[in-house]
Parts: structure tokens; C-alpha cells; sequence
């Protein structure tokens, strides 16, 4: 209980007089003061105004006071403060108006050991104007116990939630293996058997062929057993994105961007394209994933845009909330945004494989990988007007993270 806690309720108890009768007032004090020094509770009486008059032989251990003309006279009053004090000068003021209170609070002793009091004030019965009667009960071991047990339930608590968070992690780890695997599973059944039937169809004909068809046959199997190699490929980089470890630590989004325009457009047979790098952030995470999505995304918007004359990519960042959005924007062929939607699965693709060639495992893999960053991957576009995909990451709560 502390001192903000609501006094409780006492029973008023009428009592008839221990001693009465002609003689026996002598045996009434004596017994009175015996009562007095043997309780072991803090008694002491204390002037209207605060002043501390006196004080039994066992409060006066308890309050380790060594000689009580050192303190005789003090302000009891003063001996309160922080959250106590409050609720001790309420008591008092009830008890001046000649009301019995009760509160609980910490008052160190006078060598300053933590102490908890169970107090009660309370006048002198028939005896208006005259000190209050103070009794101090020592609950510091109850407190204490109390205190050790509250400490223990916040920290089960807390140990409850981190337990359960953890759950649901494993649990959306666990959903998200299982779509992966239906996701590769329909990928062997389908996507990856499209270029072996391929070349099984053209191998039979490839027998029976002349030499002129015999070759062209012989082309079209070879393309299909690149194309499939590479759709296995991708299937690997996607595998290998969802069991990496992460080496997660600050990743200057910035420097790595740089460094994508400047491959892509090394490569032999790039094509022109106007860049615009904005400000980006240094977030949490680790760097191999990230650049291998930023790099992806560069590489898509390369690919779609080249055709224009005035192709451009544009790299962006903006903070919403508590989340970075990354962003690469071209001004490239588009895609009808009805079946955006499908842009993030396996072997999902909205242009054929002869206009723009690739595996269709890219934006998988980004999904996942953002997906065990704790973000999450979006993407806009109409048809003709060029395409926005982005990506989402947490902004680390200890600090705002600069832009780079």
C-alpha cells in the first residue's frame, strides 16, 4: 500500500473504562505506561502544531534516535516528504478536527534507513486542544515483499509478452515457409516443367529432322535449357533469402545506391538513362539483402525504361509514421495495376518473356526479403506511364536515422 492508496476502513469500537472505582487510578497509569514502553509500535504524541513531545523506548529503536532530546521538540511534520507527505498532513488535519485517520507512507529513520509506516493519528478522547496521539506501525518488510512481488509479475509479464511476440513471429515465419513451399511446389509442377516439355517436344522432332530444322530445333531446345537453368536459379536466390542469417546493422541506403547506378551503367550494353539519386536513409538491417533489393529494383527500372529516349530512374525515400519508404520510380512501359498484386509471387509476370527477358523469381525474393526486415513491398503504375515500386523498413525507435 502506498500513501496515494485509499485509507482503509477502521471499525469504531465502543469500549466501557478498564479501571474504574475509588483507588484504582494509580493502577490505571501504571498499566497505561506499561502498555506504552512494551508496544512495538513507534507512540508518540505530538502539539497541534507538529511538535514532537514525545516518544516511546521501542519507536525510538525503530526510528534509531540514539538520544530523543536530540530530536524532542523537532517538527514531526518535516519528517514527511515526496508522496507521503500529502496524504500525512490530510491525516493530521482530520485528526486536529478531532476525527481518528489513518495512512500509509516512507519516512526514513533518523540515520536515514528506508522505512514504511502504517500510521494512525488521532486526539486524546475528552480532551479538546490537547496533543495528538501518533502510533507508527514498521511495515518495511511487508512493503518490501510487496515491492519483490509486483518487480516479479512485471517481469513475468514482460517475459509473457516477449514469449508470445516470439510466437508470433515463429508462427508468421511458419505461414510464410508453407506459402513458399506451395509457391515452389505449384513452380515444379508448372512453371519450371514448361521449358523441359519444351525441349522434350523439340528433341523428338530433332530426330526425324533434316539438317536445317535439326538446328533450328536444336536452338530452340538449348534457349529453353537456359531459360529453365535460370528459372532455378532463381528459385535458389529465393531459398537462400529466407534461410540467410541476417548480419543485421546500419545500412547508409545513400552510398548504395550510388554504387547500383554506377554497375548498371558499366555494363556493355546499358542504355542511357537520366538518374536522380534523392536523399536516402541510413537504416537497420543487413547491407547484402538490402543492396541485393535495391540493386533489383534499380535493375527493373533499367530494363523497362531503356526503350524511351528519355529514360529516367528515379531513387527516393520519405518517412511516414514509423516507416522508411524506399522508392524507385521509371518512366518506362508500365503495367495494369489490377494485377500488381501478382507482381511479388514466383514466376508472376505481366510482359512476355521474349519483350523483357528474366526468370520472374526477382520480386519475390525482395518480398521476402523485406518481409524478414519487418517491412513490406508495394508497387504502382498505369499502363504507358512508367511504374513506382517501393518497399517499406522500420525506423529505428532510439533515434531519428540521417538521410545519407
Amino acid at each position: 500500500m502506498t500513501a496515494s492508496d485509499p485509507a482503509p476502513a477502521r471499525p469504531v469500537v465502543a469500549t466501557a473504562p478498564l479501571f474504574s472505582g475509588d483507588g484504582l487510578d494509580d493502577l490505571h497509569d501504571a498499566y497505561l505506561h506499561q502498555v506504552h514502553d512494551l508496544s512495538l509500535d513507534c507512540i508518540k504524541m505530538v502539539g497541534r502544531d507538529g511538535t514532537l513531545l514525545s516518544m516511546n523506548r521501542n519507536g525510538q529503536e525503530a526510528m534509531q534516535v540514539d538520544d530523543f532530546s536530540a530530536c524532542q521538540g523537532a517538527d514531526w511534520l518535516s519528517f514527511w516528504q515526496g508522496e507521503a507527505r500529502a496524504a500525512m498532513l490530510q491525516a493530521f488535519g482530520r485528526a486536529q478536527e478531532g476525527q481518528p485517520a489513518h495512512f500509509t507512507g516512507f519516512c526514513p529513520t533518523m540515520k536515514g534507513e528506508p522505512r514504511w509506516w502504517d500510521v494512525t493519528i488521532a486526539p486524546l478522547p475528552n480532551q479538546p486542544g490537547r496533543p495528538l496521539l501518533v502510533i507508527s506501525r514498521d511495515i518495511t518488510a511487508q512493503h518490501l515483499a510487496q515491492q519483490a512481488l509486483n518487480d516479479l509479475t512485471a517481469r513475468l509479464h514482460e517475459e509473457v509478452e516477449q514469449q508470445t511476440e516470439t510466437l508470433r513471429r515463429e508462427r508468421k515465419a511458419l505461414l510464410n515457409t508453407n506459402e513458399e513451399l506451395d509457391s515452389i511446389a505449384y513452380s515444379m509442377s508448372h512453371d519450371l516443367l514448361t521449358p523441359v516439355r519444351h525441349m522434350l517436344s523439340f528433341a523428338r522432332l530433332a530426330r526425324t529432322a533434316d539438317g536445317e530444322k535439326r538446328e533450328r530445333y536444336l536452338g530452340i531446345i538449348e534457349r529453353s535449357a537456359e531459360h529453365l537453368s535460370v528459372m532455378i536459379d532463381g528459385v535458389l536466390r529465393y531459398s537462400r533469402a529466407g534461410r540467410q542469417a541476417l548480419t543485421v546493422g546500419p545500412v547508409p541506403l545513400g552510398p548504395v545506391a550510388r554504387e547500383i547506378q554506377a554497375e548498371l551503367a558499366a555494363q556493355p550494353d546499358a542504355a542511357v538513362i537520366r538518374w536522380e539519386i534523392g536523399e536516402l536513409p541510413s537504416v537497420s538491417g543487413d547491407a547484402a539483402q538490402l543492396r541485393q533489393v535495391l540493386r533489383a529494383l534499380c535493375h527493373n527500372a533499367v530494363k523497362y525504361s531503356r526503350e524511351r529516349p528519355d529514360a529516367a530512374v528515379r531513387v527516393q525515400a520519405r518517412q511516414q509514421d514509423a516507416e522508411w519508404h524506399i522508392e524507385v520510380q521509371d518512366n518506362g512501359v508500365g503495367f495494369d495495376p489490377q494485377y500488381g498484386h501478382k507482381l511479388f509471387s514466383l514466376f508472376q509476370r505481366l510482359h512476355h518473356q521474349n519483350e523483357y527477358p528474366g526468370a520472374g523469381t526477382a520480386l519475390a525474393t525482395i518480398r521476402r526479403i523485406v518481409d524478414r526486415h519487418g517491412g513490406r513491398v508495394y508497387a504502382m503504375s498505369q499502363p504507358g506511364q512508367g511504374a513506382t515500386f517501393g518497399f517499406t523498413l522500420p525506423v529505428p525507435p532510439e533515434a531519428e536515422v540521417p538521410l545519407s
